[in-house]
């Protein structure tokens, strides 16, 4: 699982008015689902479900999303003028049997782990690891 926050959307919105806001929203969910597998891969107003994919393969698509959103302008933003997202990854082994609703508490954990980290990265929860 992938939950993706929009860094600074607030300021963003507020900045530019809602309707660039819900124009940000709509560039975004395209990056999404460009960097999925349209067939098998659920989204969500929180993120992405990613079935029989690995850790590796999960931050991978995260990362492929973080880096595309940086193409969409942000003039509100304190940390770059370009769009940048947090993504928080959460998987389960094929031992374990979590319910998607399960799984959002680590991929939320994760997710917050990669805004205080300074934001803009994709941060995977079950090696603790993440990149900018």
């Amino acid at each position: 699982m992938l939950m993706c926050d929009i860094d600074y959307f607030k300021k963003l919105n507020d900045h530019l008015g809602h309707a660039e806001g819900d124009r940000c929203l709509v560039e975004v969910a395209r990056i999404i689902q460009d960097n999925i597998r349209r067939d098998c891969d659920p989204v969500a107003r929180y993120g992405v479900l990613l079935p029989g994919v690995n850790e590796d393969e999960a931050y991978s698509v995260g990362e492929r999303i973080r880096v595309e959103a940086a193409v969409i302008h942000n003039p509100g933003s304190r940390m770059s003028r370009r769009v940048t997202i947090g993504i928080g990854v959460a998987v389960q082994t094929a031992d374990e049997v979590i319910s998607p609703e399960e799984l959002q508490r680590p991929a939320g954990e994760a997710l917050y782990r990669a805004k205080r980290a300074g934001r803009n990265r994709v941060f995977a929860l079950r090696t603790r690891t993440f990149r900018a």
